[in-house]
């Protein structure tokens, strides 16, 4: 049995999650709510429940300020929140659930089935702490972002990860060292986590890491050498925007 607490400020939003947990999701028991970071956090303390359907955004503060309050987090995380590209990319960076307002059933069943399932597993606790690192230190190279693989996920530190390209709607993650690794996520996705990482999508098949630029070439339109001698095409359209970034950094 999953024993959760809801925590968001919005009475609503809050209302809504309870009507659809108790329909579609019987193996939640709700045990208590919260509109606060302070109620959420002692309430934590209190009921010591296994899961936390936590919003991002509050009126007094966030999600991740609760978070911060325990050294050993002991609960499994779902983020329930609006759009906010700075709080999904940090999320999304660890492979936390979160849900999207307003929260569709199909997904909510789906995160709900995870959480069960990791329920007996550290996984979340490394996630959680990565979650928080990634908050304290942003833009740090020695920040780990979270590869979905096909039998789970790798943590890899960004500093490593000299470039990514696209693979048949996949991504191959080119590494300082050892075999790349192959993620189920596409290009697109790689070039957003890690676009305020200092990469920057040179071709629609490649994105780089600033950190790992040996060179820049004229020759062929534009090469752009990386570390480990690897040498890549800078799209023409690219060129421009490319120089101007590099001229920033």
């Amino acid at each position: 049995m999953l024993r959760a607490i809801i925590v968001d400020d919005e009475n609503n939003a809050l209302e809504a999650l309870k009507t659809l947990l108790t329909k579609y999701c019987p193996q939640v028991k709700i045990i208590e709510t919260a509109t606060s970071v302070e109620e959420a956090y002692q309430k934590v303390v209190t009921f010591n429940p296994n899961l936390l359907f936590l919003d991002v955004e509050m009126t007094n503060g966030t999600g991740f300020d609760l978070l911060m309050k325990f050294d050993e987090p002991s609960f499994k995380v779902i983020f329930v929140t609006g759009f906010d590209q700075y709080a999904l990319n940090a999320i999304k960076f660890s492979a936390i659930d979160y849900l999207l307002k307003p929260i569709h059933v199909e997904e909510l069943i789906e995160a709900v089935k995870k959480a069960e399932k990791q329920l007996d597993s550290q996984d979340n606790l490394g996630e959680l702490r990565n979650l928080l690192s990634t908050l304290n230190n942003p833009r740090s190279r020695k920040n780990k972002i979270a590869i979905p693989t096909h039998k789970g996920f790798e943590m890899i530190e960004v500093q490593d990860i000299v470039r990514c390209e696209a693979s048949s709607g996949y991504t191959l993650i080119h590494l300082l060292q050892g075999k790349p690794v192959m993620s189920s996520r596409d290009l697109k996705t790689y070039h957003e986590l890690l676009e305020e990482y200092d990469f920057f999508r040179i071709h629609d098949s490649h994105v780089i890491s600033h950190f790992h630029i040996q060179k820049v070439l004229n020759e062929d339109g534009g090469v752009v050498v990386l570390t480990n001698d690897i040498r890549l095409p800078i799209a023409r359209r690219r060129k421009s925007e490319f120089l101007e970034w590099l001229k920033g950094r």
